[in-house]
């Protein structure tokens, strides 16, 4: 037993300091009774020993397990002992590199793409040394034919014929090079890297190849990218170049192209894989399930139908629980196409020249006129003309009041008045009213004037706020355009905008833009460019209006799947590209060979309205508001008109029935 646990301590020893001292998190052992091995100390390593046979039996381990059980019960989340047990081994240890041995390795590679999902911690950058020996079982196949021998690059199987055997085979899988997608079982083609010589601790043999090289030429490997027709991120054609080959069973080859679709093809071309498209979802980004399923993009990349998922894909939470993404691609931004303002033209235009206060300041400035004028006439019938009887108490003052307001009102319309004055005390009174009123009627007339020929118009939902305050609904074709908005963070404003949100499909968009009174999602992507405005038509842009400002704004990034092994060589080539600016230049390539500079223009247009309207012709809606006035006053003088004639004929008749009596 000592021979044994030298040669297995010496051969991973050796291995532990030149794959995984690099380690920047924990290397995870799953300990084994056939193979008692002890790395030597000096291997600086931090390590966590993990015994399958007694899975989480202290008291503190079983509050952390019962507490990720009732997780996975409440999110609906099928598991067993091995996904329950890696998931807290990840979110707690942070197991960065696993070392695996025999049976172990099958139920591992298994349920180890479940555990990382399921957890909220990962890396990019896992290790795996698996060993065996060919005395315990036979057919390697059959143990490595999971999904992670076909898609992780960083992995080792120390081999030996027997468990006290001193030579090793250290093998590794294929990874690079065409993949097949039937899972074929042997497709995994395992092969030596070098043959190991534990009992002299030497290097018998050596191949060429190593594991850092795997990343460096993929020898045509295949990414499978799902796209759908979303301008200018992505573009699906099936008559441009080059044509690519379209996993949707109709659609046998496509051409594709667009901003972050020529930031992979680029890619594919300086690591040398293949670029495959997959058509099958038309017009969704999709959602993630608490339970760890999704639909749409972000749910085929889940399934591992897809390794990339693009198209202007905002940061979402639910989505970054379960996938990985990229540094960020561009900012982009929501606003909307809002209904464009009419034309003020009402029944009050009469009342626009002057505002509320000026109005009441106006029927202020009457009513003085009006006292001024009664008392200045009741002090010329009893101070000047000495006039008795009639002129006496209720009935003079009525009179009194009566010559004010007529004359206020005449004065007020420049219309002079019949009344022969004596008093200069009424004469001074009389030119300066009429004096403040031509002031005032000479403002107003030329106020209305400019109102009927210059164009004044209703407020318009332009703005976050307005939009907010008109309550105004907003649709897009998919409920992707408020997942991004925190319900938990975000103001109230944007809260209200939130709920006015609803889903129609493109044909009801396209037929509400030319008649409801509504506002459409557009995307305002990072260089200025309207993407997502497909499904309005171009006869209904011209009732319609850009909002002056974004409702919000994010960044937008590339979804891959846990453990994908190029996210930290792809982050580092999307910085490149951004400093190299070629995402500006692609952005307007891109908007100008496949989006129509006119309907760009005239929507971006659209935010300022055209005032420069020229000569407009009034019609009877420019004086309906002065035609209603006309019918009041006629109204009211009809009435006067037979309230007078029911006092005058009620007058005569009463002589007529006192001379009866008499």
């Amino acid at each position: 037993m000592l021979v044994l646990a030298t040669y297995w301590s010496t051969v991973l020893t050796y291995l532990a300091k030149e794959y995984l001292l690099d380690s920047t998190y924990t290397t995870c052992i799953l300990w084994h009774s056939e193979f008692d091995f002890k790395l030597d100390t000096y291997v600086p390593l931090a390590m966590v020993i993990m015994n399958a046979q007694t899975w989480h039996n202290d008291d503190d381990d079983n509050l952390i397990y019962k507490m990720k059980r009732e997780e996975f019960t409440e999110r609906g989340i099928p598991y067993n002992n091995w996904i329950l047990t890696l998931t807290v081994a990840l979110e707690r240890n942070h197991c960065e590199s696993f070392i695996v041995f025999q049976e172990q390795i099958s139920e591992f590679a298994h349920y180890f793409y479940n555990a990382s999902i399921y957890s909220i911690w990962r890396s990019t950058r896992s290790r795996f040394i698996f060993a065996y020996t060919n005395e315990l079982f036979e057919d390697e196949v059959v143990y490595f034919n999971d999904y992670i021998f076909h898609d992780q690059p960083h992995i080792l199987l120390v081999n030996a014929e027997y468990l006290n055997s001193s030579i090793f085979h250290i093998k590794t899988n294929r990874f690079v090079g065409p993949r097949d997608f039937k899972d074929n079982p042997e497709s995994v083609n395992l092969y030596t890297l070098q043959l190991y010589d534990a009992l002299n601790q030497e290097i018998m043999w050596q191949s060429d190849d190593t594991l850092s090289s795997k990343l460096q030429n993929l020898q045509g490997r295949e990414m499978v990218i799902g796209v759908f027709d979303y301008e200018p991120f992505m573009v699906v054609t099936y008559e441009g170049q080059p044509k690519f080959y379209d996993r949707a069973l109709d659609k046998p080859q496509v051409a594709i192209d667009g901003t972050d679709i020529r930031l992979m093809l680029i890619f594919c071309e300086r690591y040398n894989c293949t670029i495959q498209a997959d058509t099958t979802e038309t017009s969704d980004w999709g959602y993630v399930y608490p339970n760890a399923t999704g639909l749409g993009l972000v749910g085929m990349i889940m399934d591992r139908r897809n390794d990339f998922g693009i198209g202007g894909m905002y940061l979402w939470l639910e989505a970054y629980q379960t996938l990985d993404m990229t540094h960020f691609l561009g900012r982009s931004a929501v606003t909307c196409l809002v209904p464009s303002p009419n034309r003020r033209i009402n029944w009050a235009l009469p009342l626009e020249p002057f505002q509320a206060m000026l109005w009441l300041s106006v029927m202020l400035c009457l009513v003085m006129e009006s006292l001024a004028l009664a008392i200045a006439r009741r002090f010329e019938d009893t101070m000047v003309t000495g006039k008795t009887g009639s002129s006496q108490g209720w009935q003079g003052w009525a009179k009194s009041i009566q010559f004010a307001c007529v004359s206020t009102l005449k004065l007020f319309v420049n219309q002079s008045t019949s009344y022969i004055t004596v008093s200069y005390t009424l004469r001074t009174i009389l030119l300066a009213s009429y004096m403040i009123d031509i002031i005032l009627t000479t403002l107003y007339g030329g106020g209305l004037a400019a109102i009927l020929t210059l164009p004044s118009f209703e407020e318009a939902a332009d703005s976050r706020q307005r939009l907010y305050q008109h309550k105004l609904t907003w649709t897009g074709t998919s409920q992707v355009w408020i997942t991004t908005i925190d319900s938990k963070s975000a103001d109230p404003v944007l809260m209200g905008i939130m709920n006015q949100f609803r889903v129609y499909e493109a044909s009801k968009i396209a037929s509400y833009s030319r008649s409801e009174e509504m506002a459409f999602v557009l995307e305002r992507v990072q260089f200025g460019h309207l993407a997502n405005s497909e499904p309005i038509p171009n006869d209904a842009l011209d009732r319609l209006k850009l909002m002056v400002d974004d409702i919000y704004f994010s960044l937008t990034v590339a979804y891959v799947p846990r453990l994908w092994p190029f996210l930290n060589v792809y982050n580092d080539y999307i910085l490149a590209w951004h400093s190299s600016g070629f995402d500006k230049y692609w952005e307007w390539k891109i908007a100008a060979d496949y989006m129509s500079a006119h309907r760009q223009n005239r929507m971006l247009g659209s935010q300022k309205l055209n005032l420069n309207l020229g000569p407009v012709k009034l019609g009877l809606d420019n004086f309906i508001g002065l035609i209603m006035l006309w019918l009041m006053g006629m109204v009211c003088s009809l009435l006067a008109f037979l309230a007078e004639l029911w006092c005058i004929s009620g007058q005569k008749n009463l002589p007529k029935q006192s001379n009866n009596q008499n």
